[in-house]
């Protein structure tokens, strides 16, 4: 063997020693990419022209249509929805007259189903997009309440959704 080949064959060994054959011989490559979705839940509430200046709350009502919502969650394990009212803190509604204090109780429907104790009424354990529910109250007729003539008996139910 000539002096610059055994030279030549000593630095390829050197070489092969300190990078593997695979990293400089392959003729392909590949990279893995990957990435996630998250758990996006949104609720949309319409009022409709039945939540809004009621002339006479005295007289009672039964099924009054007062918003739609709309339902949107992604989570594949489902979600949750619930309603509260500000002034009765559960699942009713209370209407609370800002200037005398009277109040005037209703119930509250979700998609014609009355909403149970603690609010939740919508319970799935599936994704959901754009599912509209229709929100109805109801209350009796209550001559006893004071009069208002500037639509001073109010509530604000809050509508929750969460992923599971």
């Amino acid at each position: 063997m000539h002096y610059r080949s055994f030279k030549y064959a000593l630095t390829m060994a050197f070489v092969a020693a300190f990078y593997p054959v695979s990293t400089w011989s392959a003729t392909t490559g590949t990279v893995t990419v990957n990435g996630q979705v998250p758990a996006v839940c949104a609720v949309v509430v319409a009022p409709e022209s039945g939540a809004s200046n009621i002339t006479d709350i005295s007289a009672g009502d039964t099924d009054r249509l007062i918003a739609t919502v709309t339902e949107n969650c992604n989570d594949p394990d489902g979600y949750t929805m619930t309603v509260v009212g500000t002034n009765s803190t559960n699942h009713t509604g209370l209407f609370k007259d800002s200037v005398s204090n009277d109040t005037q109780p209703f119930t509250i429907k979700y998609n014609n189903v009355n909403a149970p104790i603690g609010g939740v009424v919508t319970n799935t354990s599936a994704p959901a997009h754009n599912v509209s529910r229709s929100v109805k109250i109801s209350y009796v007729a209550n001559p006893a309440l004071t009069p208002s003539a500037g639509f001073t008996y109010a509530e604000t139910l809050t509508f929750t959704i969460a992923a599971k």
